[in-house]
């Protein structure tokens, strides 16, 4: 009893005066409770591990919470079920708009699910494709676990494959190792659209009864080829008015696009250390060894936590071509960026060919003292209490000498170039120090809490901060279980900053340069609320949200960063409803958006997505699918995404949307193997002037056949 109090003083002392909070400013891109990744990564539903719920099965999937490094289980990639619909882009969202390619930028539609920006913006594109802290898996497994996916698409000289493995083994009881990698390369079903991503990790942990350690490092290598999309939207809706040597209607190959030989490629690498040494007691258990004596279990009271976080990123934007005069605008042009016409107003450094590069790095150290729940039986919650130290360090394109950066217009050059014609500063360096804390109740089932949050106390961040909050309850009804949730945040956060800083040929923007009439970006703050409740007698979830948003920063139609001074409001929401009935099945979701100002956050108001198929097996061994599905949203002024800042902006052109994607398809399993043959995009057949249309001048893929298996190896 003495050690218990003793750590309870002790842990009083470290965390008096701090806000209940946990969170991070270097995890951008990975924080927002309504995100489905993210409310699993920050915010997860399942109690946290213990060893004997790993012992109890073959194999077992979990992940971290970020900066604390507690373990909670995570769903494997083991369904039976809609393999082949789970390989697609538009398996990420209910609605998403991208490039055509799998791997390729991609942005959700629905705006609850849109994640909090990185500082190096130009990854955020790539998140689904990018491991983070929050969603990394670790696995403990009794027998070396190999899965391997492979997948195809399309002909030939268009096709798009993806390999995508997984291999983990224990060495013991306290240690395990693996690796994965993920390779998407994609030729393009039209002009200089192709793509190639590689990524990899390497992950292992080490766990006994005091000590508990988690590494991981991983790398990726993403390279876009950029064609800035078609050239005329009725290449796709209206391809008998165009002569294009008689191959419109066969060779998209055909479609006149904006650029040629022009890419982007983003790089990056990820090094993650978590360790902690747990203080506690043995207790005797009820059970007996073989021999007859009392088995002992570790019971941990308090744990001194160490988390490093270290990730590097680059980017580059490349053109053989010269594109300026794609993006010079005429003397009489008002300074409106239009997509259609490709004109801007400014071209910075025409005399130097196109070869912009940024990079950034960050490092963060989080130190942390927990109280363990349920340690004591009067224990019912546990407390932690951390502190973190983030330094980060961003370069920019500095001045070349001999080069005049002054801005270049349709008519000349601007006769005042003083404006940019000063030695600009290459590095920017910044340092924050935070501090917060946890509270939270994950055992048991009528009620489970966590409410967590930090605050920047020192450095250039100063006065942010971020407090979440999750609270869960689980019952029967009718025979069946039911839950209800709710989840919420409220932030004040400052500008990623590529948001604030950015210089290159064709989008120029420093608040620091003397005369220059960029603003500087406030801090935003964001408050959100959400519930939902879930029947499992009818197989029903419901949901909504509310989010408002004082100070959003977006990109204008100009192509530049914007920030809307005044309040914003989005409204979501959403239902889940499933039926089944034997051999059918029928699974149906729908979302409603409302946007309080469609010309800044412009939404898609219904986003709908249904999935109707049979299951039967066949020699009672193989099992098969059967069944379409179809991909909706209402029209509304999609975005346009900008190859020379990788960012989706703002358009009012052109409506995307009402064009049903129906996928036809067949699912097979077969002990451990799954494979699957599917047709994309079926409507692009018989529907009369398709309008196909993902983003503004962004088809999707026409009608391709698309197949894949995953075999999984447990020996």
């Amino acid at each position: 009893m003495k050690y218990t109090l003793y750590y309870i003083a002790v842990f009083w002392t470290v965390s008096a005066g701090m806000v209940s909070a946990q969170g991070s400013r270097g995890s951008r891109g990975g924080f927002s409770l309504s995100s489905r990744a993210a409310s699993q990564a920050e915010m997860p539903d399942s109690v946290l591990l213990a060893d004997s719920a790993l012992a109890a099965k073959r194999i077992s999937a979990y992940r971290l919470t970020p900066s604390i490094g507690d373990r909670y289980l995570a769903p494997m990639d083991t369904n039976h079920f809609n393999f082949g619909n789970s390989t697609l882009a538009e398996a990420r969202s209910l609605a998403t708009g991208y490039l055509a390619n799998l791997g390729s930028p991609v942005q959700t539609k629905l705006f609850s699910e849109r994640k909090e920006a990185r500082d190096f913006i130009f990854a955020d594109a790539y998140d689904y494709y990018i491991t983070t802290p929050g969603d990394a898996l670790f696995y403990d497994t009794r027998l070396p676990y190999t899965n391997i996916m492979f997948t195809q698409g399309g002909a030939s000289i268009k096709r798009e494959d993806q390999l995508k493995g997984v291999l983990t083994w224990n060495f013991g009881k306290k240690v395990n190792m693996g690796a994965e990698m993920d390779y998407i390369y994609s030729r393009g079903q039209y002009n200089a659209n192709g793509n190639s991503l590689l990524s990899y990790r390497l992950f292992g942990s080490y766990r006994v009864d005091k000590y508990e350690l988690h590494a991981w490092l991983s790398n990726f290598n993403f390279v876009n080829y950029e064609n800035g999309g078609i050239t005329n939207d009725e290449y796709i809706s209206r391809p008998e008015q165009f002569d294009l040597g008689g191959r419109v209607s066969t060779d998209r190959r055909t479609y006149p696009v904006r650029f040629y030989n022009t890419w982007n490629r983003v790089r990056g690498k990820q090094y993650y250390l978590s360790h902690r040494y747990n203080l506690g007691f043995y207790r005797e258990l009820e059970q007996t060894d073989e021999e007859g004596n009392p088995l002992e279990a570790y019971v941990p009271v308090s744990s001194i936590i160490h988390t490093v976080e270290y990730e590097d990123n680059r980017r580059r934007f490349i053109s053989n071509n010269n594109i300026d005069s794609a993006y010079l605008a005429p003397a009489e042009n008002t300074a409106v960026y239009n997509p259609d016409q490709r004109l801007l107003e400014n071209v910075f450094g025409v005399d130097a060919s196109l070869n912009d590069a940024a990079s950034a790095w960050n490092l963060k150290n989080t130190f942390a003292l927990s109280l363990r729940e349920g340690f004591q039986d009067w224990v019912k919650f546990g407390l932690t209490a951390f502190a973190r130290f983030e330094k980060r360090t961003f370069q920019l394109p500095a001045a070349i000498e001999g080069l005049a950066y002054h801005r270049i217009t349709g008519s000349g050059e601007s006769p005042e170039p003083a404006s940019l014609d000063y030695p600009l500063s290459s590095l920017y360096d910044e340092f924050s120090t935070y501090l917060g804390g946890e509270l939270s109740k994950r055992s048991g089932s009528l009620l489970t809490y966590n409410a967590t949050g930090e605050f920047c106390l020192v450095g250039s961040d100063l006065g942010e901060f971020r407090i979440n909050g999750q609270l869960s309850s689980r019952f029967t009804l009718f025979g069946q279980e039911a839950s209800v949730k709710a989840n919420g945040y409220l932030r004040n956060v400052t500008p990623a900053f590529f948001q604030r800083y950015h210089h290159s040929r064709y989008f120029w923007w420093d608040p620091d340069i003397p005369g220059n009439n960029t603003p500087k970006l406030k801090n935003t703050q964001r408050f959100h609320a959400a519930g939902q409740v879930h029947l499992a007698s009818t197989a029903t979830t419901l949901q909504a949200g509310v989010e408002s948003i004082q100070n959003h920063v977006y990109f204008g139609a100009d192509g530049y960063p914007r920030q809307h001074g005044s309040n914003l409001q989005v409204i979501t929401a959403r239902v889940k409803q499933d039926f089944t009935h034997r051999a059918f099945g029928w699974e149906n979701e729908a979302a409603w958006q409302l946007s309080s100002d469609k010309d800044v956050i412009p939404l898609p108001q219904v986003s709908a997505y249904s999935n109707m198929y049979v299951h039967f097996k066949l020699a009672k061994v193989l099992t098969m699918q059967v069944g379409a599905d179809v991909h909706y949203h209402t029209k509304y002024y999609a975005p346009y995404y900008e190859p020379a800042t990788q960012q989706f902006q703002l358009q009012q052109e052109k409506k995307i949307g009402n064009y049903p994607l129906l996928n036809g398809y067949v699912n097979f399993h077969l002990k451990q193997a799954r494979f699957f043959v599917m047709g994309y995009n079926l409507g692009a057949l018989f529907i009369n002037r398709p309008e196909y249309f993902s983003l503004y001048h962004y088809p999707l893929n026409p009608m391709v056949l698309k197949m894949g298996i995953s075999v999984v190896f447990n020996n």
